[in-house]
């Protein structure tokens, strides 16, 4: 479960990463869009991962 939080926690702190550069212009790009998007789904991912997990743990 730690592993989660911490995977959980990384991700989230790339994602917030890439957002700020993509927003430093004001617009943000298809190319930013995509990256933000990908970042996206590996942290929804990494909640998916959790909450199994979670599930095997209370069964």
């Amino acid at each position: 479960m730690n592993s989660d939080v911490i995977a959980l926690s990384q991700r989230f702190a790339i994602l917030m990463s890439e957002y700020h550069q993509s927003i430093e212009d004001g617009i943000i790009a298809i190319n930013e869009a995509k990256r933000l998007l990908r970042e996206t789904v590996a942290l929804q991912q990494v909640l998916v991962d959790m909450k199994m997990h979670l599930e095997e743990e209370t069964n």
